[in-house]
């Protein structure tokens, strides 16, 4: 009966332990130093190399011709009989078929026992993980304190299971997953060994597939030597790995460009073959993250991956073809797909996805985005009258340029407006400034601006942020993207009406005002100010509040002495507001209305609550 090559080829010696240079390295110094621990524990995936490196530190403690004092000789009495199993101060325990508390109390019987001929006793236990907690807490104090000579090397595939007790009494040492190139070179140098050919994307492609366990491309690579009649070729690796190469996932994301049928045959075909479909959503993954490095960084990442030259050619022409969006949005959505697919995803529904996701982000993710401009510049040509002149705070415009409509500027800072941070004196009440002279300008708009600072506060702070554009006889106030409050409370009709007014009493009645926010425009109209201002237009006083709220007693008392002493004094108050009842916090109601121009319409009342009395019998409630 042949051995399997795994077995054959198992490493002899520290050199030959493939892609754990870290590991080898502490364990050779150990040796060196005579500073062996009473406890180990190696941890890592399958095939990586624990169980290996656990024997060749057995031999390296009990071997009699030290090479270098770490290499075991691997001819001495003790080499022969620890490599063949024979040994009796070397045991082997399997944890999981072991697990038990009797078990462990056997071994504790012969740890105390001397060795039989070497110099320590090791005991290896694989998978230590397995056993129970009765036979961790076993295990402990012999752990902790073992006889002089006794050696234990635990060894598992996952550490966290193993209790926080027994970690704490080992030096851990992690094992990590083998580098695609360490197997590679493996794969090669034992094929070579055995007079096998072999192709060297084939050997790429196992060892893809082993994902970081050499004993899983040993036997990989044994069974595609049986498919290939005595060779490792491309077409023996396709058939024993059911599809989903590499190469098949290249095509697969090349055909995509094509927006055909292929796509979704590919898929159906590989999996026909019986290619996994975790296998086949992590290579797609693993491809559009190189893409997305590649189209980002370029030829260095090239450089840093385990690339071979036909999958640097296929990534380097292929980036082209995408964007980073596009890229990054099918990385997200396989990563969504990999747990759908542990959990048993069907075949025929993760190939319709995929095609389907794949057709889908060859339309670029920017294009959305490219027509909304597109509309809104449309929109713009459409309703917006070309404005050549600069915009405030921009720099002047070359001559020689040809005149284009001015994108909308960022919003002026602070600096840019230095007479906003003093208020301006008021002007005296009751005159009125005439209308400048020539066309609208700058000047003429900062004017503007200190009336409507004395006379309407709410209208000159809705201002406070935009920029403006003028053309003879059009003023164009444009507001910033995030100012759509201020440009929705100054469209109303009420607001837009006030500020036509008090601009044409000072830019003359045939300037127009336009609000532009976003591509929207909207006119200001206001009243002729060459026209004897209508009464109807001036500022009201609120008209009284309706009766809501009973008025305090203590306040009644104090709002009747406080008239009394007005009449008294010779003051003489309205006989509307005498007869009408007092409200509490009417004058800061009032106040509030007349600061944003507000009034009351409705007051709704419930249906239980009864009539207010007439004004005459507000005095008696």
């Amino acid at each position: 009966m042949s051995v399997s090559l795994y077995r054959r080829y198992r490493p002899r010696t520290f050199n030959e332990i493939a892609g754990q240079e870290t590991v080898v390295d502490v364990l050779k110094k150990v040796l060196q130093r005579d500073q062996v621990a009473h406890a180990w524990l190696f941890s890592g995936p399958r095939g990586c190399g624990k169980t290996s490196a656990a024997r060749l530190l057995a031999k390296a403690l009990n071997c009699t011709q030290l090479r270098d004092g770490f290499e075991p000789c691997g001819e001495c009495d003790q080499c022969l009989s620890i490599g063949a199993g024979d040994s009796l101060d070397v045991v082997e325990i399997d944890g999981a078929s072991n697990n038990g508390v009797e078990e462990i109390r056997e071994l504790k019987t012969h740890v105390s026992l001397s060795p039989f001929s070497a110099r320590w006793k090791v005991y290896i236990i694989d998978e230590v993980h397995m056993l129970s907690i009765s036979a961790f807490n076993a295990l402990l104090k012999t752990l902790e304190e073992p006889p002089s000579f006794v050696v234990f090397i635990l060894a598992t595939t996952e550490p966290h299971k193993v209790p926080v007790t027994i970690r704490s009494r080992c030096q851990h040492i992690p094992f990590h997953r083998i580098e695609m190139r360490a197997i590679c070179s493996r794969l090669e140098h034992v094929a070579s060994a055995e007079g096998i050919p072999f192709d060297p994307g084939a050997v790429r492609e196992i060892a893809r597939h082993a994902d970081g366990a050499l004993r899983d491309a040993l036997s990989l690579m044994e069974q595609a030597i049986s498919l290939g009649n005595g060779a490792v070729s491309m077409e023996a690796a396709d058939r024993l790995l059911g599809g989903g190469t590499l190469s098949d996932l290249e095509r697969w994301i090349s055909s995509l460009k094509e927006n055909t049928v292929r796509p979704f045959l590919f898929l159906e075909e590989m999996f026909r073959k019986g290619a996994s479909p975790q296998r086949v959503v992590e290579g797609i993954f693993l491809l559009f993250r190189n893409l997305w490095a590649v189209k980002r960084w370029g030829k260095p990442v090239l450089e840093a991956l385990s690339l071979s030259d036909s999958e640097m050619e296929f990534l380097h022409g292929e980036a082209a073809a995408w964007t980073e969006n596009q890229l990054s949005e099918m990385m997200l959505y396989c990563s969504r797909l990999i747990p759908q697919v542990r959990t048993g995803l069907r075949s025929d529904v993760l190939s319709g996805l995929l095609a389907a996701k794949g057709l889908e982000s060859r339309v670029s993710s920017d294009e959305p985005r490219i027509h909304e401009r597109e509309q809104r510049d449309v929109a713009r040509e459409r309703f917006e009258i070309p404005l050549p002149l600069p915009v405030r705070g921009a720099p002047p415009r070359d001559e020689e340029t040809p005149p284009s409509v001015p994108p909308p500027p960022p919003s002026p800072r602070a600096e840019d407006r230095p007479e906003r941070a003093v208020p301006p004196a008021p002007e005296p009440p009751g005159e009125e400034t005439p209308p400048l002279e020539g066309g609208p300008s700058e000047t003429m708009w900062r004017e503007v601006e200190r009336r409507l600072f004395t006379h309407n506060l709410p209208l000159y702070c809705l201002l406070a942020d935009v920029s403006l554009a003028v053309e003879e006889s059009v003023v164009e106030i444009r507001f910033p993207d995030d100012a759509g409050y201020c440009f929705t409370v100054l469209s109303l009709e009420r607001n837009s009406h006030a500020l036509a007014s008090e601009a044409g009493k000072l830019l003359g009645s045939k300037t127009e005002l336009f609000l532009l926010w976003k591509g929207e425009r909207r006119r200001c109209r206001g009243d002729d100010p060459s026209q004897k201002e209508a009464p109807s237009s001036s500022w009201k006083e609120p008209a009284a509040a309706p009766f809501l709220f009973k008025t305090p007693e203590g306040l009644q008392q104090k709002e009747e002495e406080r008239a009394s002493q007005g009449t008294a004094g010779g003051e003489t108050s309205h006989p509307s507001k005498a007869a009408e009842p007092g409200l509490p916090f009417e004058g800061l109601v009032n106040e509030v209305l007349k600061w944003s121009e507000g009034e009351v319409i409705l007051v709704k009342r419930e249906e239980h609550e009864e009539e207010p009395p007439p004004a005459g019998e507000a005095d008696q409630i």
